[in-house]
């Protein structure tokens, strides 16, 4: 019995250590295929070309938003009350005057304020000279350009010394996730032009991508030069400029 597992033990052994020296045997026959393609070659996994595209397109904005805001003075509450709402209602008739809906009108909260009676050198004492109450108006509407117009004709309700400050409108393009695909696409295949360009007559072809890197959208003024390492969102203008980037690194074949 003891013979029989000695000899099993022994047959063990044997098929163990003639596995482990054929592994050794393919794993050396590999690292030296790979180090002898690296010597017939030293330079092949340092062979690429790094490139650029960019692509710019002008679009138009499709959302305005322009926020007003009516301010009221009283003695007290009720009148400065009264005062901003004769304030807000004519601001909500020059807006109907402009066509725009309801829907694309909102009314903020009401703020007040009291005012100080001064004392001789200017400074406020504790009693109430009177209030102002201010309420915002906000438009949100597609049709920018009777955005941009009204706010150029709201100084005819200023001349009617009606306590109103008109913001700047802000103009927005609200298919940026679409337009961020296409302008990927158009800037990948100018960088992938310009390798073909580059390598058009040095003896060597295009290979696979090896690394791939987007900028940040670049949406400014028309013909604006501007950019940032974080991105411009100018809200500014109707009309924008989105200019992308698009980092390539190929690899290189030869011919």
């Amino acid at each position: 019995m003891a013979t029989d597992i000695r000899a099993n033990l022994f047959n063990v052994a044997l098929v163990v250590s003639i596995s482990a020296a054929s592994a050794l045997i393919i794993c050396t026959s590999v690292v030296a295929n790979t180090y002898k393609a690296r010597l017939d070659n030293p330079k092949k996994m340092e062979q690429s070309l790094a490139v650029t595209g960019s692509a710019r397109k002008r679009i138009r904005s499709d959302l305005g938003v322009w926020t007003i805001s009516v301010s009221g003075s009283g003695d007290d509450t009720k009148a400065a009350y009264a005062a901003m709402k004769k304030a807000m209602d004519r601001v909500q008739k020059f807006l109907d005057d402009h066509k725009f809906s309801p829907a694309e009108v909102s009314l903020g909260a009401i703020s007040s304020e009291s005012k100080k009676k001064l004392d001789r050198f200017g400074r406020d004492t504790a009693d109430v000279s009177g209030y102002k109450l201010t309420r915002s108006c906000t438009v949100t509407s597609p049709q920018v350009t009777a955005v941009s117009g009204a706010a150029a004709e709201v100084t005819e309700l200023i001349q009617e010394e009606l306590d109103i400050q008109s913001g700047t409108p802000e103009y927005y393009y609200t298919k940026i996730g679409d337009l961020k695909i296409e302008m990927i696409g158009e800037a990948s295949r100018d960088a992938r032009m310009r390798a073909d360009q580059i390598v058009e007559h040095a003896g060597c072809g295009i290979g696979e991508v090896r690394n791939a890197r987007m900028g940040v959208l670049q949406i400014t003024r028309p013909e604006s030069t501007d950019v940032s390492p974080g991105g411009i969102y100018d809200t500014s203008t109707i009309d924008k400029d989105v200019t992308a980037v698009v980092s390539l690194t190929f690899g290189i074949q030869n011919r």
